[in-house]
């Protein structure tokens, strides 16, 4: 599926700042709204960030973060 040119949860057009995903510290860049691993919609960095939960690139939008309770930002071993 081709990702859409608005983010699905808030309905802002792709700009260079929203493709800017945050990964704990760091910044991950994409060409295009990222999709949520749980919801699967597309969502800009301002609606959707990185985690390392179980494979180091977890894509949580904001609205299934908040109804799963705070998730972690990085997976302790």
């Amino acid at each position: 599926m081709t990702p859409p040119s608005t983010c699905q949860s808030c309905r802002q057009s792709a700009t260079a700042a929203r493709l800017d995903y945050r990964k704990g510290a760091g910044v991950v860049h994409n060409d295009h709204f990222l999709q949520c691993d749980i919801c699967e919609r597309f969502a800009c960095a301002d609606c959707l960030q990185v985690y390392d939960i179980l494979s180091s690139y977890d894509f949580i939008c904001h609205d299934c973060a908040h109804a799963f309770g705070t998730l972690p930002p990085h997976r302790g071993h």
